[in-house]
């Protein structure tokens, strides 16, 4: 509810408002950002370009109820914008969505446990074999702990799309799994 009182007072020119919905998305975006395209200047030039657009669209711009999810399909917007324009002067061959490179790192497990240093280094290798698609919502789903519905938002695709994404991704991670532990045994 304070979010979306926050958004309104910021629709209506509350500077204090503004600031602080940035202040308390900027690190969210920023990791979000760095998934996308893995460049500190590009993201953080991505950031500030939302946030000027969002504050000088202002009168033209509808209520939010979940704010978080709103700025992150902004960014990614954003980021494909810039990375198109790059495109253009740069021959790359990609799909867009492909450029979105989403890597797991040991950082993303934050896990204290010494033990576990092992198990985190399996599932990143596993997250890493997936489709750029399958990591980009495993990462909304299992580390920005987002709802299936919000995820099809930013992704720009329909709910049952993004359980079947995730789903196959998560049954490839089970198969990989799987030929790992039997290649074990076997030798």
């Amino acid at each position: 509810m304070k979010e979306s009182y926050s958004w309104s007072l910021f629709l209506q020119g509350d500077k204090h408002a503004f600031s602080e919905i940035f202040l308390t998305y900027h690190d969210d975006l920023y990791r979000y950002g760095i998934k996308l395209s893995r460049d500190p200047e590009i993201v953080n030039d991505c950031i500030q370009e939302l946030f000027l657009k969002l504050w000088k669209n202002r009168t033209n711009l509808k209520p939010v109820l979940d704010i978080k999810p709103y700025l992150f399909k902004s960014l990614r917007n954003h980021i494909i914008d810039n990375l198109e324009l790059k495109r253009q002067t740069l021959p790359i061959d990609q799909d867009i969505e492909e450029l979105f490179i989403i890597e797991f790192t040991a950082e993303d497990f934050m896990i204290s446990v010494q033990t576990e240093k092992e198990t985190q280094q399996k599932v990143i290798k596993l997250l890493n074999q997936l489709t750029p698609r399958q990591r980009h919502a495993i990462y909304l789903r299992y580390f920005e702990e987002l709802e299936f519905e919000t995820i099809a938002r930013i992704m720009d695709m329909q709910v049952q799309s993004v359980r079947n994404l995730i789903s196959r991704g998560l049954l490839l991670m089970r198969d990989l799994t799987l030929i790992l532990l039997f290649s074990i045994i076997c030798d």
